[in-house]
């Protein structure tokens, strides 16, 4: 399995937590691939904006890139952290893809993809959405759902236990909290405001031991 990730400069500090992390919860770190975009900016792209849509657009061609290549592809956003190394009951659950569940949609901030000719078709399809859809507030998530069949099960898409696996909603808002194997701290605009909240919760640690186990590639 192959698990991948991506930032800037912005969102460094935040991987570095998200993957202290998960190296505290006992995942293979030599697992992680982590994605580093050199770029002039050294800030992250706020949630429904133009340079947010280009950002994820290039994430999902990063899913891609790698699924031509690995059977297994497992995504994780930068704002997530772990409790537990919960790799094996992702692997556990049947289906083409294994997303969390954002209420809304299946979410494509933390999912497990098996590739084959239907996963890579869906995820072309969303890249094309993005790239040929004029309107700047969309992004994967967004494009991942429009390519969905209406029928979830005609693409095998296996939503996760809300409560095993909450968004920030759940897990803050609500406050089902006692049995969460990670957290996506979502369901806000700003990386500042995600910093914040980990920070508020003792979720935050941007020490480098993580970050320098796993396989960095600069892009």
């Amino acid at each position: 399995m192959r698990i991948i990730c991506m930032t800037n400069e912005g969102q460094l500090p935040m991987m570095k937590s998200m993957l202290m992390s998960a190296m505290k919860a006992g995942f293979n770190m030599s697992e992680f691939h982590c994605y580093v975009i050199s770029s002039e900016k050294s800030d992250w792209a706020s949630y429904n904006t133009a340079e947010f849509k280009k950002l994820t657009t290039r994430k999902l061609e990063l899913i891609l890139e790698n699924m031509m290549a690995h059977e297994i592809v497992m995504w994780v956003d930068n704002d997530i952290h772990f409790f537990q190394d919960c790799t094996a009951d992702v692997l556990s659950k049947s289906g083409n893809f294994i997303m969390q569940d954002d209420l809304w949609s299946p979410c494509t901030g933390f999912f497990l993809v098996w590739s084959n000719d239907k996963t890579k078709s869906l995820i072309r399809r969303a890249i094309e959405v993005l790239k040929t859809n004029n309107t700047p507030h969309i992004n994967d998530q967004h494009a991942f759902k429009a390519c969905m069949n209406p029928i979830r099960s005609i693409d095998r898409i296996y939503l996760l236990d809300t409560e095993q696996y909450p968004n920030g909603e759940i897990y803050f808002n609500q406050k089902k909290t006692s049995k969460a194997r990670m957290v996506h701290c979502n369901f806000l605009a700003k990386t500042s405001e995600k910093v914040q909240r980990l920070k508020d919760h003792g979720f935050w640690d941007d020490s480098d031991e993580a970050f320098y186990k796993t396989n960095i590639i600069f892009i």
